[in-house]
């Protein structure tokens, strides 16, 4: 059966329009989220390499400037580029260990140059994205968004304290992070939908006035700022004179960017489930188009001589609290951030939040995160082998996270791997996921023509294979229904559009269950939508084949990526 995960309260989805003025507004409480992280990025990567002030000042501005044109496109989607949703970009901290060495070799010029030569390897990822639809599914996309929220955990902890100082882990950050925390999620989980549309900006004011009120927060170095203005900088240029000394940075900037694509795909999924109401599955096209944004990102923010982009989740929770979805809130958002590059008082504004006011807002925001991850897990069925993936990932990633993990035993150079929740984790889910698709390659494959004279070969077909496939009568009675109903609804589809076309049949027996997959190169009306009407005699003749497709079968999709259209289903054999 399809699994409708989505939700029917949203304001406003992804294709309305709320009024404008909303719209800036609620970009803004986005960017304000997410600025300081995006700015605050490449000036540390600039301490770290002791890069020359001017290129550091440079990258700063380049940064806000990049991030916002990316999160445009993305919302826009011109043809196959762009997923249509609000996917805010940003600078990507995953890229810390190899943006810092590739500075120090070579400047931000080296940097931005190698940004540029890894950025096709999304692009490249998207464009198989079909041949990886049983290894990179919901489920791992899922268990990479709960990992996200496991690697914002320290993170919050350790802001929400303080750095070293006057007033590291005192009761006025503790009551700043606090107040903001618990506003913040008091709205999200008791205010009515106009009261949630402003929760975040609430929680904000409350966590900035009560910093004040404790003395936690200081403006003094905003007074000399200009209201408008450039980068001290300039443009530092490109270095594209790679030697083998390079070739360490580049490999490593190389696996952390495919390891950026599997995370925009989970965050692409995450998105989709939170801007459409009653949302019913993935739009794979759309992923598609995250990833060629995604990629175009590095491309751009190299150009611009600033550090490697990449899609942010945080967003994700605020769609879910304001109910506020549509991509004009993700256009506006993206013209705010590249407006306040030429702004630093407003920029300085944002950056120097206090400490435990951000902690204790991103502590919000993580747990907002989690019920997005399980969603997309609990759109697959689960079963001792999903399961054994989702919890030996996860156990992977928190290992990974939490430091104590023989650090000095691990090399240095998987630092990456070693460190990082989302990477140890990510990379381990789909390791295993590509060892299950292998294992599990489906045992039964035929093709036959997408005609109705022909359904007497696919019954002949069935009954033939019934030996290898060792089912129960009933549920070899299932599948004759099954595989001729999804036959009918393609077939009588192509008749009446003129097509010839052939399908695929591949099936698969794990245990008590058998895994049917049909496959054909155009597009079918999909078999897994909701029946109209209250009562079946009020339903076509076709559309009651599919009804009984629906009862009949477990985990139902129907979908569509790159022109190709893939329908599943699963038969299960009664114990």
């Amino acid at each position: 059966m399809s699994t409708n995960t989505g939700s029917d309260k949203l304001l406003y989805a992804v294709d309305e329009r709320p009024p404008l003025w909303l719209a800036f507004v609620l970009g803004f409480q986005h960017v304000l989220v997410i600025y300081g992280e995006i700015v605050i990025f490449p000036l540390v990567v600039g301490r770290l390499a002791n890069a020359p002030h001017q290129q550091v000042q440079f990258a700063c501005f380049a940064a806000a400037i990049a991030a916002g044109i990316c999160t445009v496109l993305q919302a826009l989607r011109f043809g196959k580029y762009g997923s249509g949703f609000v996917i805010f970009m940003g600078s990507s901290t995953a890229y810390l260990s190899c943006s810092v060495e590739a500075v120090k070799l070579g400047g931000f010029p080296l940097l931005a140059a190698i940004s540029i030569l890894v950025a096709p390897l999304e692009a490249v990822l998207s464009f198989f994205i079909r041949f990886l639809r049983h290894i990179v599914t919901p489920a791992v996309g899922g268990i990479v968004l709960l990992l996200i929220v496991v690697s914002l955990l320290p993170l919050s902890i350790k802001e929400w304290v303080g750095h070293p100082g006057a007033h590291y882990a005192s009761w006025q950050n503790l009551a700043a992070g606090l107040a903001t925390l618990v506003v913040v999620l008091g709205l999200a989980l008791f205010g009515n939908k106009q009261l949630r549309v402003w929760c975040p900006i609430i929680g904000m004011a409350f966590g900035f006035a009560t910093s004040w009120i404790l003395g936690l927060t200081h403006f003094e170095s905003l007074h000399a700022a200009p209201w408008f203005g450039l980068p001290s900088g300039k443009w530092p240029g490109l270095n594209f004179n790679f030697g083998f000394e390079h070739l360490p940075v580049i490999a490593a900037m190389a696996v952390v960017t495919v390891i950026n694509g599997v995370q925009a795909m989970g965050n692409s999924m995450a998105v989709q489930q939170a801007s459409v109401n009653n949302f019913r599955k993935v739009d794979y096209d759309r992923i598609q188009g995250c990833l060629y944004v995604d990629s175009l990102g590095n491309v751009v923010s190299g150009l611009l001589g600033s550090v490697p982009n990449e899609t942010y989740l945080e967003n994700v929770s605020l769609l879910n609290v304001t109910g506020v979805a549509s991509r004009l809130v993700g256009i506006c958002g993206g013209i705010l951030m590249c407006a306040l590059a030429f702004s630093p008082k407003i920029s300085g504004l944002l950056i120097e939040m206090p400490q435990p006011v951000f902690g204790g807002f991103m502590m919000g925001l993580a747990a907002m995160m989690f019920p997005a991850g399980l969603s997309l897990i609990a759109t697959t069925a689960l079963n001792h082998e999903s399961g054994l993936l989702i919890g030996i990932s996860l156990c992977i990633g928190m290992a990974a996270q939490s430091g104590y993990f023989f650090p000095s035993t691990m090399p240095t150079a998987l630092a990456i791997f070693t460190n990082s929740a989302v990477a140890a984790g990510g990379l381990t889910a789909i390791v295993l996921s590509s060892l299950l698709s292998i294992v599990n390659r489906p045992k039964l494959s035929f093709k036959i023509d997408a005609t109705i004279d022909r359904l007497d070969d696919l019954v002949r077909f069935l009954e033939n294979s019934a030996g290898r496939l060792k089912l129960t009568p009933d549920a070899m009675h299932h599948l004759h229904l099954a595989c001729e109903e999804v036959f009918v609804h393609v077939a009588d589809t192509f008749s009446r559009e003129g097509v010839e076309e052939q399908m695929t049949f591949k099936m698969l027996k794990q245990e008590n269950t058998l895994f049917v997959e049909i496959i054909c190169s155009n597009k079918v009306t999909d078999v897994d939508q909701t029946a109209v009407g209250p009562a079946y005699q009020e339903i076509s003749e076709e559309a009651l084949g599919l009804v009984i497709l629906r009862q009949i079968t477990s985990d139902l999709k129907h979908v569509r990526i790159s022109g190709t259209t893939y329908i599943s289903f699963k038969i299960l054999e009664k114990l």
